[in-house]
């Protein structure tokens, strides 16, 4: 069956929807490249194993998020500020990974939190790419 097709312009991120399957296929490859299951389990599947990072997209219209995820993927690596209000009381992690998806909501690269930064209200989150396709 045939996608119809959607103006980017007209859609607000916060109105896509990420494929469930297209993540879960993403984060099999990733997970090979970046070499994340090399270690066999005795216990049976590790959280890693089976549950993928959380995904998100960038910025306030699908234009945004592309041109982030393609200064991202240029750079191997990206920053994101934000008020520190938003967090509420969890910062982000050193070290924690996340799926970051374009504008449409298709994966794009495993990111893995490198530094996190308080400048004055504001988080500013620095992250570096894992594996991209």
């Amino acid at each position: 069956m045939e996608q119809p097709e959607v103006d980017p312009s007209a859609v607000e991120l916060s109105e896509v929807e990420f494929d469930h399957e297209e993540l879960r296929v993403f984060w099999e490859l990733a997970r090979y490249h970046a070499k994340l299951n090399a270690a066999p389990t005795y216990f049976g599947p590790t959280t890693l194993e089976s549950v993928p990072p959380p995904a998100w997209a960038y910025g306030d219209s699908v234009e945004e998020s592309d041109a982030f995820v393609a200064q991202v993927l240029a750079d191997e690596q990206g920053r994101t500020t934000a008020a520190a209000a938003d967090y509420g009381d969890e910062l982000p992690e050193v070290g924690v990974l996340s799926i970051l998806c374009d504008g449409s909501g298709v994966p794009r690269a495993l990111v893995e939190v490198a530094d996190v930064a308080l400048a004055g209200d504001e988080v500013v989150e620095s992250f570096r790419v894992v594996y991209q396709t």
